[in-house]
């Protein structure tokens, strides 16, 4: 274990990466950083506090440790345990047996008594957790024996350790036993003594265990921005901003509501849109007259989180929403493990920085060494009272950083378009961004007059020139209200007309609200094309319940429609009552690399081709950045367009094309009639 710790501390010190060219470029890419001082010399523990993890990405990234001659120091990651659990280390060793006796001791009013004595070496040194476990492991499947244990002193004298207890193994948990607590004894070694009457010797395996708490990990409590609150089909639904990095810990709720009992899910909500479960829990608040905090559990247990937004669904039922929600994450905090040279005083031994999103993940060897290494595993990174604390002055900015946005080369204005060729646009203002990323959300009128593809998407300035952009998918939905015409019904069949806000829209449910109950009704969900021919999205059953009748959902695959239908079966009842109908719509995202100024977002032109943007080779890079939203203008139709698919310019190509297609047929009748002339003519 010493050479193991001896040789990671070698690779720490003597590890400070060499160029020093290379760190001066590295510690422009932070913008805050703070002075770290060193306890003692060696190896150190730094707890990062929640200002350093908030300003990070999820996989700390964007952190470096710099000496004080601002060479980059490498480092290892202790990431922590959730809060409310205890690191524990477990130390087993096999029992060495320096002599065994059996015996069968025959006896006249029952069964015979076996009898297995064996004398056992105690392993070197006291047991990390204050005492010894023998635990024993039997081949037999059922089996009922006593024990006794004895410890031989030094001097060979002995002392009973264990009087008396029992091994059980009959398959029952609360009764099976197979281990036996040791008091502590200085003696080299022990005498196990094990008796019963089944007629066959147990003849175990036998080996020592220790098992002991290690001291906590600093702990902390940060709480959480509510990006968004709504409630809808008896649950509530919170937006809450991306927790610290690297942490797996527990969300705790606090609410003002006097009693409750809620399930709570908690998900984890990518960049992308793509969501994954991290926890799941009951919160509950039972207060008691005599203590009112005495049936409160208000934690739910999550992992690690990785994306921008949690977001925590609260089962209401027919309850009301809990008041005044608040939410905090508490947590065993990160730390790092490093070597820095010992500084004079109380000057500081190095400086971290920290935050930007623009560094790449480091790779240092001594990452591998912490895989191969067990032993300093256990004893450097799971026990944090073991390695002296390096303490981080006050955090500042960064004067190295250069603010020169992320994506400057990128903000580069592409070739112009023929912005007359473009239906629909709306005006979009770009502030100014420190990574000149800005984000433009769609509205669902963008979504109406664009290709289902969305490859005629553009963001153009006053010049017509385009610029690029990542496309993002939609983090979140807009309702739009549709409206019911009818019914119209005949033959025991009505029919609505479901009537678009825009002319067309890709949806892929609708949310009809009834004036009364409906019970059970077929029905059909159709679109028709431009010749009239039908296409059905969805058919089933439309049901509520009689009592609690909620809003009734048709859910289908996503399609572009210009119109819709809604076909139920009556039977001899009255048609139903629609007094309402919405559809919810995804609003992606356009992620612009643009400078601060005026520009114009272009949609529908069916013959647009997708984009080619040099922007989408670094969309994990581009997604991972901070942007800045960009203020949309009103939308409407383009002023310039001409009408016509291809805009003036393509409309004069094509007619000059047509022209002179024109011209060569003219001229090929002509000399048609000419010729048949000339062979008409006698010679």
């Amino acid at each position: 274990m010493k050479a193991a710790v001896r040789l990671l501390l070698a690779v720490l010190v003597l590890g400070v990466l060499p160029g020093a060219a290379r760190a001066q470029d590295l510690a422009r890419l932070f913008p805050e950083e703070a002075d770290i001082y060193a306890s003692a010399p060696g190896l150190q523990r730094l707890p990062l506090p929640p200002a350093v993890l908030v300003a990070c990405t999820s996989d700390l990234a964007d952190l470096r440790l710099f000496d004080r001659d601002g060479r980059e120091v490498p480092y290892l990651v202790d990431p922590g345990v959730p809060s409310g659990l205890q690191r524990r280390e477990r130390v087993t060793v096999d029992a060495r047996v320096a002599d065994l006796t059996r015996e069968e001791i025959p006896r006249e009013n029952g069964k015979s008594l076996t009898r297995e004595v064996y004398r056992i070496a105690l392993p070197d040194g006291p047991p990390a957790g204050g005492g010894w476990t023998l635990a024993v492991a039997a081949t037999q499947p059922r089996f009922v024996r006593g024990i006794e244990v004895r410890g031989i002193a030094a001097d060979g004298s002995e002392v009973v350790l264990v009087p008396r207890a029992s091994l059980v193994r009959l398959g029952q948990k609360l009764v099976d036993r197979d281990r036996v607590p040791l008091p502590r004894f200085d003696g080299p070694e022990i005498v196990l003594i094990i008796a019963g009457e089944e007629g066959f010797f147990l003849e175990p395996l036998l080996r020592f265990e220790s098992d002991r708490k290690l001291a906590p990990a600093a702990s902390s409590e940060v709480p959480l921005h509510v990006l968004g609150q709504r409630s809808e089909r008896g649950r509530t639904v919170l937006e809450v901003e991306r927790p610290p990095a690297l942490v797996a810990a527990r969300l705790r709720l606090a609410s003002a509501t006097t009693a409750f009992d809620r399930t709570v899910v908690v998900s984890d909500v990518a960049a992308d849109g793509t969501t994954r479960r991290i926890g799941t829990g009951r919160v509950v608040r039972a207060p008691l007259p005599d203590d009112a905090a005495a049936g409160e559990q208000l934690e739910v247990d999550i992992a690690r989180a990785r994306g921008e937004t949690l977001r925590v669904e609260i089962e209401d039922g027919d309850s009301p929403p809990l008041a005044e929600l608040r939410v905090a994450l508490a947590f065993s905090q990160p730390a790092l493990l490093f070597a820095l040279p010992a500084a004079p005083g109380d000057a500081p031994a190095g400086v971290l920085r920290f935050g930007g999103r623009r560094a790449y993940a480091p790779r240092y060897d001594i990452a591998t060494l912490f895989r191969d290494a067990a032993a300093v595993s256990a004893e450097l990174l799971s026990d944090p009272g073991r390695l002296p604390l390096a303490r981080l002055g006050p955090v500042r900015a960064n004067p190295r950083f250069d603010p020169t946005p992320a994506l400057a080369p990128l903000m580069r204005a592409g070739p112009p378009v023929e912005v007359d060729a473009w239906r629909w646009q709306r005006s979009v203002a770009v502030p100014d961004s420190p990574e000149g990323l800005v984000q433009l959300r769609l509205a669902p009128d963008d979504l109406a007059q664009a290709l289902t593809s969305r490859a005629d998407l553009r963001v153009v300035d006053a010049q017509g020139r385009q610029w690029p952009y990542v496309f993002a998918p939609a983090l979140e939905r807009a309702s739009v209200a549709l409206r019911a015409d009818g019914p119209r019904t005949k033959e025991g069949t009505s029919t609505w007309r479901i009537l678009l806000p825009f002319g067309s829209l890709v949806v892929d449910r609708l949310i009809l609200h009834t004036g009364r109950p409906v019970l059970s009704r077929h029905y059909r969900l159709l679109t028709r094309d431009a010749d009239g021919k039908e296409r059905v999205l969805a058919e089933g059953t439309l049901a509520q319940e009689l009592r609690r009748p909620g809003p009734l959902a048709v859910a289908f695959a996503p399609a572009r429609v210009e119109n819709l239908e809604l076909e139920v079966d009556d039977g001899d009842d009255a048609p139903i009552e629609v007094a309402r109908v919405e559809t919810p719509v995804a609003l992606p995202s356009l992620m612009i690399a643009a400078p601060r100024g005026a520009y114009t977002l272009l949609a529908g032109n069916p013959d647009a081709e997708q984009p080619q943007y040099e922007i989408e080779r670094a969309r994990d890079v581009v997604l991972d950045l901070r942007a800045v939203p960009a203020t949309a203008g009103a939308g409407g139709e383009n002023t310039q367009w001409t009408g016509t698919p291809g805009g003036t310019a393509r409309q004069q190509r094509r007619l000059q094309q047509v022209a002179i297609w024109s011209a060569i047929v003219l001229a090929v009748v002509v000399l048609g009639v000419l010729t048949l002339r000339m062979v008409r003519r006698p010679e």
